[in-house]
């Protein structure tokens, strides 16, 4: 039976190219650059958007999607075509002319990254980098672009996300939420990544600054001990997709799968008939999950917090505590041949 979906959206790198160097990006390469690849994007995602007769959002980044000269260009397009639009940036180069730029081509969000007040923000990005993300978000509230705020979990900065709730309301910020760093357990030589009673502690505070107005809940596992029932669930595999600078094609940017490149094969073809896109959809419900009873609406967590984790997406986020933990479930690349 055909797919249906009521939105899908399509994160597209448009370059990556970047004036910081955050401590847990993903990113290894700094070169790749889409310099006339906008059409193809543009006409390919349409296609998709069509099929699926839903609505399509596209959301621009990096690397630092600032540093793209036709960035405003393709955002004009993009709503030329009835696409609704976001940028994800580090807010680092929007002053008050990019942010009437922003506001002219009808940009719906901007979202800037800050990952904690201005000692370990500087830390975790670079000195400078807070004063510079701040004064981003004041010139794209002032020209009334709905801005949100995404704070990064990781050791470094886990407790700071109170004190930042404050400072973005004093800010006039519309939105702040935040989700888990994610790096493959055999690359976290820092160890940022959260464990599960740090992170299960975080969503606690979160949820008690949820009920204040001052933080969003609506990412995985987020909702447990949140009076707020938005129950998230992993899109991997469905209206999702990914498409970095050079072509290459991801079900999500935190799972490191390429299954093809939009050079090659068009993104509803490999939607529609990569084998990983079709094993990501056949998961449901994890073994370890049926119990529960948020299974049929959470359907194990975070597919990409697995598999940084443990190796495997097809079991439950790790970090969840209601799942039924076979020990034998864990152990990376298992005899199974479950990825």
């Amino acid at each position: 039976m055909e797919q249906t979906y009521r939105d899908f959206t399509l994160q597209w790198h448009i370059t990556h190219r970047c004036n910081l160097r955050c401590r847990h990006c993903y990113q290894d390469d700094y070169s790749a650059f889409d310099s006339d690849g906008a059409k193809l994007v543009l006409d390919q995602f349409s296609e998709v958007i069509k099929a699926y007769n839903c609505v399509g959002r596209l959301n621009l980044t990096g690397g630092e999607p600032l540093t793209h000269p036709k960035l405003f260009d393709i955002l004009h397009e993009a709503r030329a075509r009835g696409m609704r639009t976001g940028v994800l940036t580090n807010g680092t180069l929007i002053g008050e002319w990019e942010a009437r730029r922003l506001k002219a081509s009808g940009v719906d969000y901007v979202q800037v990254s800050l990952d904690g007040c201005e000692k370990t923000h500087d830390q975790i990005r670079g000195k400078g980098s807070f004063d510079r993300a701040v004064n981003g978000i004041i010139a794209l509230r002032a020209q009334g672009i709905f801005t949100s705020v995404s704070f990064t979990a990781q050791r470094q900065n886990q407790r700071e996300l109170a004190r930042l709730a404050r400072y973005c309301d004093s800010l006039g910020a519309d939105k702040l939420w935040f989700d888990r760093v994610v790096i493959p357990a055999d690359e976290d030589k820092e160890q940022l990544t959260l464990s599960a009673p740090e992170f299960q502690r975080l969503c606690r505070t979160a949820a008690r600054l949820n009920r204040r107005g001052k933080v969003f809940c609506g990412r995985s596992l987020q909702f447990l001990p949140c009076k707020n029932k938005l129950i998230y669930h992993c899109a991997a595999g469905e209206n999702l997709l990914i498409v970095l600078a050079n072509g290459d094609v991801m079900p999500c940017r935190r799972l490191p799968l390429v299954i093809g490149s939009v050079h090659e094969t068009d993104l509803l073809t490999l939607h529609r008939e990569h084998p990983v896109m079709q094993e990501l959809r056949g998961i449901g419900i994890p073994q370890g999950c049926q119990a529960c009873q948020y299974a049929e609406t959470c359907r194990g967590g975070s597919k990409c917090i697995a598999y940084a984790k443990t190796g495997r997406y097809d079991i439950p986020d790790p970090d969840c505590p209601l799942a039924e933990k076979d020990p034998t479930l864990f152990f990376q690349h298992a005899e199974s041949g479950s990825v």
